[in-house]
């Protein structure tokens, strides 16, 4: 497949005259500069892409990697110049639909310059590229099993000795509700669950106590916990906070 890759002009060179594709020789060294519109796709591995605005600088002083703007045929297209081990010189295509042309003067081609910036017309992320994101996420997401019994069991007799007051046992009952473990709200059920792993923890919690936690981001997930917006400050923030990340991190051994 050989699919050209268009460029229409759309301003004048720097130097104040006409840019087109048929170039007096010595303005090549006055290197003037042009800009250009590109359409098609045998560039798209270069990140060039169709409305892209090319500033095209007019040399004929080019070596190999270098993006060129030729004509090929009087058509006007987009190629890196590579010279192979074999000391051919191709005009290459970065797209790999789209075949490699030798530059050995038997096709009428000729040099107008070399692109040296791209001014993207439209930033927009491929859907193709992001629909394979989400299905690797759900993938992965899938194949997680949620801890067992016993682990979360292990986790909170290890974090248990971070606790130093009732009220933080709050922070370990939003880790596990951030990993599915618990339901929102089912303090009681957590607060039972505590007093059987560790009963003779000084600071059990108390389920009115955690309820009055669930406020400003402590009601959200841990990740999107904010010190200036939290029913704690300072350095009693950062203690939960901890204590959330900890009891994440065992979960997840």
């Amino acid at each position: 497949m050989n699919e050209s890759f268009n460029i229409q002009q759309t301003s004048n060179m720097a130097d104040g005259s006409h840019a087109g594709i048929q170039l007096p020789l010595p303005l090549a060294g006055l290197q003037p500069v042009m800009t250009m519109t590109a359409s098609g796709r045998n560039m798209t591995d270069d990140a060039i892409s169709e409305g892209d605005e090319l500033k095209v600088l007019i040399t004929t002083a080019v070596s190999d990697g270098d993006v060129l703007v030729v004509a090929i045929g009087g058509t006007p297209t987009v190629r890196a110049l590579f010279t192979d081990e074999q000391g051919r010189r191709w005009l290459v295509p970065r797209d790999e639909r789209c075949d490699a042309m030798l530059f050995d003067g038997d096709t009428p081609v000729s040099v107008v310059g070399k692109v040296v910036s791209i001014e993207k017309r439209v930033v927009r992320a491929p859907s193709a590229y992001c629909l394979r994101a989400i299905r690797r996420t759900a993938a992965r997401q899938a194949n997680q099993q949620p801890p067992s019994p016993q682990k979360v069991d292990d986790t909170i007799a290890q974090v248990a000795p971070l606790v130093t007051n009732s009220r933080q046992w709050y922070a370990v009952f939003r880790a596990l509700a951030d990993d599915g473990v618990m339901a929102t709200g089912r303090y009681r059920e957590f607060c039972q669950r505590v007093a059987a792993v560790v009963p003779a923890h000084p600071h059990l919690p108390v389920a009115k106590e955690l309820g009055r936690l669930a406020v400003l981001s402590f009601r959200k997930r841990v990740a999107l916990w904010d010190a200036s917006d939290a029913p704690v400050s300072g350095w009693r923030f950062d203690e939960y906070l901890n204590i959330a990340r900890q009891t994440a991190a065992l979960l997840q051994r």
